[in-house]
Parts: C-alpha cells; sequence; structure tokens
C-alpha cells in the first residue's frame, strides 16, 4: 500500500509484497525479468540478501525490528552476495534508484504496509537453478568432448572432428548461455526435447553394404554437421535445449530459416540412417525427426508472445527449407 517514512514525514506510494516463508525468501525477486517501479519486496525475517540469478540492479534497505533504517545499498548489481546486517531484521528491496528519489536514507524510521504475499512462480525456481545446471551440464557433456578427442586423434576422420568441434561448442555454450526471459512450463515441453537428445545418445553404427549408401551418407552427414556447426555459431549464447525465450537470433542461418538447427540435425541423421539401416536406427532416427518438427512447433507457439520474434517471422516467412517450407 505504502511506505511511509515517520522521520521525514513523507508517504511514497508503491505495493508491498511480503516474503516470509522459507522459498519465498529465498527466491525473492528472482521470477521478475523486468523492474518494476510500481512494487517493491518485504522479506522478513532477513539480515542478508544476495542477487544471484537476477537481471536487473535494486536497492537494499536493510531495516531493524522497528523498521529504522540500519543501511542502504543503491544499485546492487545482478550476481552479488552482500554480507549480512547482523542487526537487521528484515529487508526492503526495491527497483534500483526508487530510494534515492522517495528520499529514503541511513538511519530513517520506516512504517510499511504491505498489499499481499509474495508467491514466486515456477520461472522464479528456475532462474535460482539455471547456473547450476549449466555448469552441471557442461561439465557432463566433457565426457562427449574428451570421448570424440580420442576418436580424432586415433583414426583422424573428418567426421569425428566435426563431433569434436560441435560438443566442445556445446559445452561451451552450457556455460556461457543467457539467461532465459520466458520458458515453457508444461511438462510435454520438457518432455519432448528430453526424449529427443536422449534418442540422439542411443544410435549405435551398422554399416550398410554397397559403395552407394556410404557415399550418400558421407555427404549428408558432412552437410547436416556443418549446418549444425554454423547454427551453433550463429545462436551463440542464446542456445537452449528446452523451449525458452533466450533473446531472438536474426544473424548467420538464422538469416536463411527460422529453424536452420533442426533442418541441418534432420540431414544429419537422414545420412546416418542412410548408411546404418538397423531397425532399431530406423526407431529412433523417426522419433528424432518427429521429435525436432515438434520442438520447432513448441518453440514457435512460445516465441510468438514477443513482438520482435512476430517481426522476426514476417521477415524470415520459412522454418526449415529457404523458399519452400
Amino acid at each position: 500500500m505504502a511506505i511511509w517514512n515517520m522521520t521525514k514525514e513523507k508517504a511514497c506510494l508503491i505495493r508491498i509484497h511480503v516474503a516470509s516463508g522459507f522459498f519465498p525468501r529465498l527466491i525473492g525477486l528472482l521470477g521478475t525479468v523486468r523492474p518494476d517501479r510500481k512494487w517493491a519486496l518485504l522479506i522478513n525475517p532477513c539480515n542478508g540478501i544476495h542477487t544471484i540469478g537476477m537481471r536487473y540492479p535494486i536497492d537494499v534497505l536493510f531495516l531493524d525490528r522497528d523498521g529504522r533504517v540500519l543501511e542502504k545499498v543503491e544499485s546492487l548489481k545482478p550476481n552479488r552476495w552482500h554480507k549480512p546486517a547482523l542487526l537487521s531484521a528484515s529487508v526492503l528491496e526495491l527497483v534500483a534508484g526508487e530510494a534515492r528519489l522517495m528520499g529514503i536514507e541511513e538511519g530513517d524510521l520506516l512504517r510499511i504496509l504491505p498489499d499481499q504475499v509474495h508467491q514466486p512462480g515456477f520461472s522464479a525456481l528456475g532462474n535460482l537453478l539455471q547456473k547450476p545446471l549449466d555448469v552441471l551440464i557442461a561439465f557432463l557433456w566433457a565426457r562427449f568432448v574428451y570421448t570424440a578427442s580420442i576418436r580424432y586423434t586415433g583414426d583422424g576422420q573428418w567426421m569425428n572432428l566435426g563431433i569434436l568441434v560441435h560438443n566442445t561448442l556445446l559445452a561451451f555454450f552450457f556455460l556461457t548461455r543467457r539467461r532465459t526471459i520466458e520458458t515453457t512450463s508444461r511438462p510435454l515441453d520438457w518432455g519432448v526435447p528430453l526424449l529427443t537428445l536422449g534418442a540422439t545418445l542411443m544410435l549405435r553404427p551398422s554399416p550398410a553394404s554397397g559403395s552407394l549408401p556410404e557415399v550418400v551418407s558421407a555427404i549428408l552427414q558432412a552437410a547436416g554437421m556443418t549446418g549444425i556447426i554454423l547454427s551453433l555459431i550463429s545462436l551463440g549464447n542464446s542456445f537452449g535445449i528446452v523451449p525458452a525465450n533466450r533473446t531472438i537470433v536474426r544473424k548467420g542461418a538464422y538469416r536463411l530459416v527460422r529453424h536452420p538447427m533442426y533442418t541441418s540435425e534432420i540431414i544429419f541423421y537422414t545420412g546416418f540412417l542412410s548408411g546404418n539401416p538397423s531397425p532399431r536406427n530406423i526407431f529412433l532416427v523417426l522419433g528424432i525427426l518427429a521429435g525436432q518438427l515438434w520442438r520447432a512447433l513448441l518453440e514457435e507457439r512460445l516465441l510468438c508472445h514477443d513482438p520482435d520474434y512476430r517481426t522476426y517471422g514476417e521477415s524470415v516467412r520459412h522454418r526449415f527449407i529457404p523458399g519452400l517450407f
């Protein structure tokens, strides 16, 4: 409802959310994507805060039991820890610059009139866990980098070099990728990409007889791997597996079609299947192709809420094949 500065006899009209449970206090403002000067968060009890996973700076007021400002921290940047204020009973978090605009100083006595209980959603938990998960996945993916490097140094084949480059880029982008603006929360939207990824890891060599399938397979796999690597480079740190908005990419391969990564993967796995046509691989590749098409539709359903993506879709009209589809 308001913050009443009793020292200066001044009222500041602003919505106040109160975080008093463990989970709301742990999450804080992590569930917010953009700063909103119309509301603030009161964390009670609290004597220390962090901004790990935040996307914008905040002002922080450490308050004692009476509501007196013990310490004012202005424009605390994202991904920082702040030392605890031992005598603090609660903390008020505002958008950066708001404390100055309200004229609040250390020593001021505040009376805070809250509006509602803070209830962070699924996206807030995702923001908190994203970086630790990215580091863990990159660490696990380093195993594939190591395996590909052993194979390439052992036989010197160009395909193993391509796989080495591909896996190295994936490990790097998992470490450096951007935080999401919006991530899907539907279980199906998580399940399809993860099952598709799992199917790619279950493929096994089963060479076909004859030179023609081998040549066709090599050409398609080379074209597909080249496209995958170029698409990854174009995506950069906007890379992800689960449908999410990590800013709209328009450069490189994404100038030609909206889903060059999936197009390239379809070409690559079709090439793999033409040279390794076992019943197991046929079943898996068909599942991979269906999964990639489904992923493209999932992503577009999420991204169509972003005006930038709708503008991008008007300029790049085809999903997979330039001028056709």
